[in-house]
């Protein structure tokens, strides 16, 4: 009997098979491995249903592990189907990282270490297939758990960046310290002036028209030779809505611990005036906590819309004259904890009555009334308060609400509220809610946050984004008075996921998924497509673009049908910014989740100024 007798045979086809699906399942592992890891550390508990996938994955592998281990014709090929498996593995967990991480200085660390602490898990479920004496194995799953324990220590997440991507921060960076939920001082016992409104006063969500729009003073566009100019800046509680500035104050929404609060500033200093807080907190997984609408002045009130439906009326010293649940019950108020109380870490108690990021459309007066779009379970997508005293006088719709903010234009020479909820848009009979029209656009999230765009009596823009685009559509009545509702065109060229697009001439201008792009109104055709902002917002000034930056910077933009030009920029914010921009006169307020700061801009040589108009009252013509 020869030597060559006692040699193994070669592995027969269904083992090679076994030995590839080890590798093939390594490699699979990736992504049930990363999803569980990091949206657990996003919701600050795992998730069962990404848990439940990563045990089938880790199941199927340690068994054909199992089996490649311990058939004889395959052990003498153990190291190579280990190293198979690892290269899998390693590979698609850096495809992982790259793809669905967002570019942040934390990044490149927290893939070296993401990556590197990852193989305890393959070498782990894979412990008896590596050709090593076990005390090296050991070794190796000590060391990849030592630099996973580093991935665990030194890298924080922030949530995710308007593109769904992680965003990675490092743990040293200081949160922001507790804010107080009070003022103390002895000015306000007098109170405050009233509210007064201003003829360049910015009272609500997105300008006068809740259209994105501010029509002077007009701004100087050589940010070169005459920059902005910082005058304050301050820590402010989180939340993703903006400012509404009327007669020298700066009111804002923000979740300060336990407490959702709302805030008056002074224009001036930034000093706290007043603040106005109720024990609700509320906190979206990936949107972070807060409030996520902007307070709007009228009548010399301040009507606000919290994260969990709680619309309150204030008095100009923000004492409360009324408040009104508008979804009752959505989400319950945390226990009663003192003021220096950590934030909570978990995701709060929510029934299906809550929009998953919650409540974020502002609240629009109007004759009177108080509009918001509540988000019930109903269906009832506008609801009417009376503003003196918080009385429902309606509720109305067939769909649940969305993201976006009630507005009020006329269409067809009738005057409508238009809501646009999560299929679509309706137009509301403003007396009792009723829907006129309506017309089907959105996307498979349900997520429709851009404000519809109104561009003349019949014409109404559509932008949505999640891949769907936008739709230009032509409004009118016949004469027995019945509405005729026709798409005049539709292009997946030009997506508005949180930013409402402006109109300058023939041109609509905004973000595209991110980038700064132009559209043609006539046909519907992309200008073009340039400048990579994120998903930030537009404010358009004259012929000038303001655009916040989804990193924080403000640019300048020269809004062209033939191509943008940046005319400046500013390092206004430092951290993820969905917040709409603010500009009264020449003070430009911006804030996001950490921080809030107030410039003022160079003026062109401004026109005489308009008469004020207060937010109650109704658009001419309406």
């Amino acid at each position: 009997m020869t030597a060559a007798s006692h040699a193994p045979s070669r592995p027969r086809p269904w083992e090679w098979l076994l030995a590839a699906a080890v590798v093939g399942l390594a490699g699979i592992l990736a992504y049930p491995w990363g999803v569980s890891l990091i949206t657990g550390l996003i919701l600050g508990r795992p998730d069962r249903t990404n848990l439940i996938r990563l045990a089938v994955v880790a199941t199927a592998l340690v068994l054909t592990g199992g089996a490649a281990a311990t058939l004889a014709r395959l052990r003498p090929w153990r190291g190579w189907i280990g190293l198979g498996a690892l290269a899998a593995f390693t590979i698609a967990n850096v495809v992982v990282m790259i793809v669905s991480a967002a570019d942040t200085p934390a990044r490149p660390v927290a893939l070296v270490l993401y990556v590197g602490g990852s193989l305890t898990v393959l070498w782990g479920l894979l412990l008896g297939l590596w050709p090593l004496p076990w005390w090296q194995r050991g070794a190796v799953l000590g060391g990849s758990a030592g630099v996973l324990a580093a991935f665990l220590g030194l890298i924080r997440i922030d949530g995710l960046s308007g593109d769904a991507e992680v965003v990675f921060g490092w743990r040293r960076d200081r949160l922001p310290a507790a804010l107080p939920t009070t003022v103390v001082d002895t000015a306000r016992a007098a109170g405050p002036p009233a509210l007064e409104p201003g003829p360049h006063d910015f009272a609500g969500y997105l300008g006068p028209q809740r259209d994105g729009r501010v029509a002077g003073p007009l701004l100087d566009a050589d940010w070169a030779a005459h920059p902005p100019r910082e005058v304050w800046r301050r820590a402010v509680g989180a939340g993703w809505g903006g400012f509404a500035v009327v007669g020298g104050r700066a009111i804002t929404q923000e979740q300060r611990g336990q407490r959702e609060a709302v805030v008056c500033y002074d224009l001036d200093t930034g000093a706290e005036e007043w603040i106005h807080s109720d024990p609700v907190r509320f906190d979206s997984s990936y949107g972070g906590p807060g409030p996520r609408a902007t307070p709007t002045v009228a009548g010399g009130r301040v009507y606000t819309m919290g994260a969990t439906g709680r619309l309150t009326c204030l008095a100009a010293d923000g004492t409360v004259v009324w408040g009104v649940d508008t979804v009752p019950g959505a989400v319950p108020p945390p226990p009663p904890a003192p003021e220096e109380a950590p934030a909570m870490e978990t995701e709060p108690v929510a029934t299906g009555a809550l929009l998953a990021h919650g409540m974020a459309g502002s609240p629009l007066v109007v004759r009177e009334r108080v509009h918001v779009s509540p988000c019930g379970t109903d269906g009832r997508s506008l609801a009417a308060f009376d503003a003196a005293t918080g009385a429902e006088i309606f509720r109305a719709g067939t769909q649940r609400a969305s993201y976006a903010s009630p507005a009020f234009h006329a269409v067809a020479g009738a005057p409508c509220m238009l809501v646009f909820n999560e299929v679509g848009v309706a137009a509301h009979d403003p007396e009792d809610g009723a829907v006129r029209w309506s017309f089907p656009w959105g996307n498979d999230n349900f997520n429709n946050c851009a404000q519809p765009l109104v561009i003349d009596e019949h014409r109404v823009l559509l932008s949505t984004g999640y891949g769907t685009g936008s739709v230009l559509l032509d409004v009118s009545r016949d004469d027995t008075g019945a509405w005729r509702v026709a798409e005049v065109w539709r292009t997946r060229d030009f997506k508005s996921k949180f930013a409402t697009p402006v109109r300058l001439g023939e041109c609509v201008y905004g973000l595209d998924d991110g980038i700064l792009a132009c559209l043609d109104l006539a046909t519907g055709k992309r200008r073009w497509k340039k400048g990579r902002y994120g998903h930030g917002q537009v404010l358009l000034v004259g012929d000038l673009l303001l655009v916040q930056t989804e990193a924080g910077p403000v640019i300048l933009v020269e809004a062209r049908p033939d191509g943008p030009v940046e005319r400046g920029r500013i390092e206004a914010l430092a951290d993820k910014t969905w917040n709409t921009l603010t500009l009264a006169g020449d003070r430009l307020l911006v804030r996001n989740a950490v921080e809030a700061a107030c410039y003022v801009v160079p003026l062109a040589t401004p026109p005489a100024a308009p008469a004020a108009r207060d937010p109650a009252t109704p658009p001419d013509g309406l």
